[in-house]
């Protein structure tokens, strides 16, 4: 709200009456006014006073007779508006006229939420704020993750959805009102939190008696983002081996022969934060003896069988 909370006044070619004294404009609500004002000096008994008010060349106006209080309610949110009065007699006569301005407030966008969330996008909503029903207006949406300069967008709908945005970050998303002219109400704001994409298309590419190869595919949305990734191992009743890499692939040793292994991949971030897990398993190959005879002498062969679950 914002009321120069001076005032003048307009001579007129009859300034017989006394004008109103102490003349106020306080904002009731986003579109609403009180106006007071006192007896003016040296009149008793009842009298009656004439009061306009308009912005932008739309002027009202009415007659208050015996009192000395009006409330003016439908103003246009986010305009400023004069308000003016003068005594006025039984005759059509009229004092001298005193006048004050305020502006009504232009609304915020109400109820901002964040409906949903994914890796690189998210959507958000919000509700028309009251009593712009019969004013031309649109939303200006601004977010941004620290570091980076806010993406600035406008809508007049009540919902956006934001793309392009990088995995496991927070984003601080602002909107507001914004008329015409480009006069702008104050901000609302919230924040989200993108999802951090898991590792992708995990698979073992080769097995052997005591290593395996491993591989995946990097995560859409972590292209700006420092990442890398943990990979855990291990076989039934044994403790995991854990290790890590900026890798996509890597290559599992010291593994036993015949053996299922279980495998987990998950992406990480500097400051710790870690993604579901993606998970695997694998069989090494086991050595398995073949007998043959050679020259009347048996020998033994090791040979390795291949198996991938």
């Amino acid at each position: 709200m914002s009321c120069d909370g001076d005032q003048h006044t307009m001579l007129s070619s009859d300034d017989v009456l006394p004008p109103p004294g102490d003349f106020q404009v306080l904002l009731l609500t986003l579109d609403s006014v009180s106006l007071s004002w006192s007896s003016p000096q040296g009149l008793t008994g009842p009298q009656t006073f004439r009061v306009t008010w308009g912005c932008d060349g739309d002027t009202s106006s009415t007659r208050v007779k015996g009192g000395h209080h009006l409330e003016i309610s439908s103003l246009k949110p986010g305009e400023k508006y004069q308000f003016s009065m003068a005594t006025e007699g039984e005759d059509g006569r009229q004092s001298r006229w005193v006048s004050a301005s305020l502006s009504t407030v232009l609304p915020a966008p109400d109820q901002l939420s964040v409906d949903s969330v994914d890796t690189t996008s998210a959507a958000v909503s919000w509700s028309q704020p009251p009593g712009l029903d019969q004013t031309q207006h649109h939303y200006q949406i601004s977010y941004h993750c620290p570091g980076t300069e806010p993406h600035i967008t406008t809508t007049s709908s009540h919902s956006i959805t934001l793309s392009n945005l990088q995995g496991g970050t927070q984003y601080s998303v602002t909107v507001c009102t914004v008329l015409e002219d480009g006069k702008e109400s104050q901000l609302v704001s919230t924040t989200l939190t993108t999802i951090l994409p898991a590792p992708d298309q995990l698979s073992v590419d080769s097995v052997d008696t005591t290593s395996a190869a491993v591989s995946w595919s990097q995560p859409p949305g972590l292209d700006q983002t420092q990442h890398r990734y943990q990979i855990s191992y291990h076989c039934p009743g044994t403790e995991p081996h854990i290790t890590t890499t900026s890798s996509h692939s890597i290559t599992l040793s010291n593994l036993q022969g015949g053996t299922q292994y279980s495998v987990t991949v998950c992406t990480v971030l500097e400051d710790g934060k870690e993604s579901q897990l993606v998970s695997t398993t694998l069989t090494t190959s086991k050595e398995v003896p073949y007998e043959s005879t050679m020259f009347g002498v048996k020998v033994y062969y090791i040979l390795a069988s291949y198996q991938n679950d």
